[in-house]
């Protein structure tokens, strides 16, 4: 039970270390010689976790969908009035620490990795496939009520979701930071209005 607990703790080390190593080397740089060193621990013991790096990366979308379930959580869409809570579901999702939650290049990586790994592009899709369920079940009381008027929650979702990385990658690349906070609040009014006149 003790050995158990001690790898449930060491491995989001060692996944965090993994992490940063993909930002500062990109996903063919970073390899469990390179974690083992930068954690000062031998290579042998990232490999009894996880086996390999193919392996790592799978573990590593698994932890970035535990944290992102986590903000969710976190940011708790504190009233039961569905208008507000639609406003406040919306704010979330432009919210600057759900912007920060992972690091763009990082992002990239793990995408590249998935269209050579069938392992992985399972794992990035069921990270989306998580956020259209929550969506979904936020989605479908406001339509029964009429606060939006989208017929289908999914498809709803995953529009939210289509415009949310796509504004949080051409932010990173185009908005300049005086103007951002700006955007942010055309962007959010923009997808109110697309839920609510759908």
């Amino acid at each position: 039970m003790k050995k158990r607990l001690n790898a449930e703790m060491r491995k989001p080390d060692i996944l965090k270390h993994f992490f940063d190593l993909i930002l500062e080397e990109g996903i063919e740089g970073a390899s469990i010689g390179k974690v083992a060193k930068k954690m000062k621990i031998h290579p042998s013991l990232i490999i009894h976790y996880f086996e390999n790096k193919d392996n790592m990366i799978v573990a590593l979308v698994d932890y970035v969908m535990k944290e992102y379930g986590k903000l969710l959580l976190r940011l708790k869409i504190e009233t039961n009035d569905l208008e507000k809570r639609l406003e406040r579901l919306v704010e979330i999702f432009f919210s600057d620490e759900w912007y920060r939650m992972t690091d763009i290049s990082g992002d990239y990586s793990v995408i590249s990795m998935s269209f050579r790994s069938a392992k992985i592009h399972a794992r990035v899709r069921e990270l989306y496939t998580q956020f259209i369920k929550i969506i979904v079940n936020e989605f479908t009381p406001m339509i029964e009520a009429g606060v939006i008027s989208l017929k289908d929650p999914r498809r709803g979702a995953e529009m939210v979701i289509s415009i949310v990385e796509g504004y949080r990658h051409f932010k990173h690349f185009y908005v300049d930071e005086a103007e951002a906070e700006g955007y942010r609040q055309d962007m959010m009014r923009s997808v109110l209005a697309m839920l609510r006149k759908s």
